[in-house]
């Protein structure tokens, strides 16, 4: 099966918007052995639309567009979509009654808002839960064809719901799949790794994604006996640092293991800003063990509520051992949690010094009575700094929970 990606807006050219919806879909369909074989990116032109829909018609059986489907003007993505393969178009009343439902039963809707429900004949609606463009799939001369909303928040659930569950089931062969999630290995190392334990095989697909701290894994083949094995053996070879099954990222661990251990957290943060925070409020479920956190960016806050005392600031500054282990002792003692975690360091790109360059960064835990301190030194701008930071945090935080019987 040969699958293309058509992405559609002059946003996306122009730069102003990371086209972060082609790794999403190259990601998912990788998984299943069939990786896009080709991707174009057009702006808004009808022309320039057709040309694009001629060029991927030929090469592919599954064309899968992101894009064009909200109310202005420029968004005629199924207008030329049915024009290029002599579609009629209509006024879907159920589509209609959704956009009331997001907006407002109260709501007069616009024409440019009973646009969106305007959709090819023959078409299958897809529900888009979080806006009010439908999804659409239609097949003409042959092949299969998506047209989704831009906006990632509604893209990715509709692609996982309905355009894989359609591709998988169209596949000649079934493909098994399973992804392991690593924390603390860099995607070379991981690749090393997996290289000198997994034979090669070509009904065997590896994939990975690497992300800040850690690397998804993904194996897939149609024969489910070399997907489990290879399971098997990567999971004995990096034990622990492979997160526990049915975890994703590093937050739901820890989240998880909080409530195995019936423990509550909470945060101090100051360089991180409340990104370690976010990503432990990302976790559905998160409330039961965590209290809250303190972003406290100046001197005064982390004395004031964290009771770092000012002579320690005095003696060693805010970007020391003896204040990171001030702050998460104070802010276990601020919320009464069993486990706090705290991060104070130089972002960048001003404020280094020779002793304590930029990128310098002391993460502390306090539990049970002991405070653990770990200084890193981290290259890159501010952003990657940050957000580096928070994956040691979270790492961190794991591996003495993980301690904790």
């Amino acid at each position: 099966m040969k699958i293309s990606v058509l992405n559609i807006g002059n946003e996306l050219l122009k730069g102003s918007t990371a086209n972060t919806n082609l790794a999403s879909i190259g990601q998912e369909l990788l998984k299943l052995g069939v990786p896009p074989i080709i991707q174009m990116t057009v702006n808004d032109d009808p022309n320039d639309m057709k040309e694009a829909i001629a060029y991927l018609e030929k090469r592919s059986d599954v064309i899968i567009s992101t894009g064009g489907l909200g109310p202005t003007t420029d968004d005629i993505t199924v207008e030329i979509f049915a024009d290029y393969f002599g579609l009629k178009l209509y006024t879907d009343e159920k589509v209609i009654e959704h956009i009331h439902n997001i907006m407002g039963k109260d709501k007069i809707l616009s024409v440019h808002n009973k646009k969106q429900a305007i959709v090819p004949v023959g078409s299958t609606i897809l529900e888009n839960r979080n806006g009010t463009a439908p999804g659409i799939s239609f097949e003409a001369n042959g092949k299969l064809i998506f047209l989704l909303p831009g906006p990632p928040s509604e893209l990715i659930p509709l692609f996982k719901e309905n355009v894989l569950t359609s591709i998988r089931s169209r596949l000649k062969e079934k493909v098994y799949f399973e992804s392991l999630y690593t924390v603390g290995i860099a995607e070379s190392e991981l690749q090393r790794i997996v290289s000198e334990n997994i034979k090669e095989n070509q009904k065997l697909y590896i994939a990975y994604r690497a992300e800040p701290g850690g690397c998804e894994l993904t194996f897939s083949s149609p024969m489910e006996i070399l997907v489990s094995e290879a399971i098997t053996k990567i999971r004995s070879v990096l034990g622990l640092s492979i997160l526990d099954y049915g975890c994703k990222n590093i937050a739901e661990e820890i989240i998880k293991l909080l409530a195995e251990r019936k423990m509550t957290l909470s945060l101090a943060e100051s360089c991180t800003g409340g990104m370690i925070a976010s990503k432990i409020v990302d976790v559905p479920g998160s409330s039961k063990v965590f209290k809250g956190s303190v972003t406290a960016y100046l001197n005064e806050i982390k004395m004031h509520l964290l009771k770092v005392k000012e002579n320690t600031l005095l003696k060693y500054g805010a970007v020391s051992e003896e204040c990171a282990k001030e702050m998460a002792e104070g802010c276990a003692n601020l919320f009464n949690t069993d486990i706090a975690l705290s991060a104070t360091g130089i972002a960048g790109p001003d404020g280094g010094t020779s002793s304590k360059p930029v990128g310098t960064v002391f993460i502390s835990v306090t539990f049970h009575n002991r405070t653990l301190t770990k200084k890193f030194l981290i290259k890159g701008d501010r952003s990657r700094i940050r957000i580096r930071s928070t994956a040691f945090a979270l790492n961190l935080l794991r591996n003495v929970l993980l301690e904790i019987s």
